[in-house]
């Protein structure tokens, strides 16, 4: 096999060599050497190209679809229900708190609830009394005060307690809900552990709420447009173009927002797939083959035929899948070599 190849690399030596480089922009490339090694040409033309080559993407969750569960105060964790990876409702009890303040919050918001309900009595009493004839008008404003007052003081308790966390509350402890219905995607307490206020225990997230986000080139970013439709490759899922970051990302790319809709939900964060752009434009694009691309230092480039060889011209490649792309730097009608590129990129490159 090893004596094989070196055979075929001596056979492609000479036949370049029999025609000596005299440019180095052009091989030169007798018609019978261009037999020899198999090199075949297609044209590159203009066609009518819908908007619809693949590009890499990555699925990645809103963080409208994200609710967090969270200590609103210092507490003991004495039970969690529900461990990463979970499928939960709205309502269902996510981890159980123990808070000191708890029962004596509880208990100013029942002696406010009371306090509320009596002084309302009292108010409405005398206004009757005083619609009577009965009482002086000062009694009756000075009892509406009072029932201000403790409506006010109502309020402050109700709020009191609530800051304390929403769930289901027993004495002093609290079971946290999960406020959405969805997977739990973080748990980070244990039993026993000591939380303080605002630290994060439980995330839940609606995974049925997914995005898009394509990388794209300056060049590519301007071929797409807010609305157009996205497909996964090789699944249901689709969706459409929400938006186009106007800043660059760290890779120098731009980012291309899309919803997504996977209804057998076989999507998850964070996955890499492949994504087709459609839209209901087109556009007159220069084509040609994929295989006739080759790259020297991350260029591209294709071989282009010229009555003296073959020319080595860089490109831009606009887009692509694996048939063809969409580039920009030559003229229709140009000869791409799309066969035997292999053994011109050798002798371009002096391999």
């Amino acid at each position: 096999m090893v004596s094989g190849f070196i055979a075929s690399r001596i056979v492609v030596l000479a036949l370049f060599c029999a025609v000596p480089a005299v440019a180095a922009d052009v091989i030169p490339l007798t018609a019978a050497q261009k037999k020899n090694l198999g090199i075949a040409t297609v044209a590159a033309g203009t066609q009518r190209v819908s908007l619809a080559l693949t590009y890499p993407a990555r699925v990645t969750l809103p963080p409208a679809s994200v609710r967090v569960a969270a200590a609103a105060g210092d507490a003991l964790v004495t039970r969690i229900h529900v461990q990463t990876g979970d499928t939960v409702k709205q309502g269902a009890a996510l981890v159980t708190l123990s808070m000191p303040g708890l029962a004596d919050a509880q208990n100013a918001l029942t002696q406010a609830r009371l306090k509320s309900k009596l002084a309302a009595g009292i108010a409405a009493r005398d206004s009757k009394l005083f619609a009577e004839g009965l009482i002086a008008e000062s009694r009756v404003r000075a009892s509406q005060s009072e029932a201000q007052s403790a409506r006010a003081s109502l309020s402050a308790a109700q709020t009191a307690l609530a800051m304390m966390g929403g769930g289901r509350v027993s004495g002093s402890s609290i079971t946290l809900t999960a406020p959405i219905a969805g997977v739990v995607i973080e748990s980070g307490a244990e039993p026993g552990q000591r939380v303080d206020a605002g630290m994060t225990l439980v995330k839940v997230a609606d995974l049925s709420k997914l995005t898009l986000e394509i990388p794209l080139s300056t060049t590519q970013a301007q071929q797409v447009i807010v609305g157009q439709t996205v497909k996964v490759s090789g699944s249901s899922a689709s969706g459409r173009v929400s938006a186009l970051l106007p800043q660059l990302n760290a890779s120098q790319s731009v980012l291309a927002r899309a919803s997504l809709v996977d209804p057998q939900k076989l999507l998850r964060p964070g996955q890499s797939v492949q994504v087709a752009l459609t839209g209901a434009q087109s556009v007159d694009n220069l084509v040609v083959p994929a295989a006739a691309l080759v790259w020297k230092v991350n260029m591209p480039y294709v071989f282009v035929e010229t009555p003296q060889g073959f020319s080595p011209t860089q490109v831009q490649v606009i887009r692509r899948n694996a048939n063809q792309a969409e580039v920009m730097g030559l003229t229709a009608g140009n000869k791409v070599a799309v066969k035997g590129v292999a053994a011109l990129k050798a002798q371009w490159l002096g391999e």
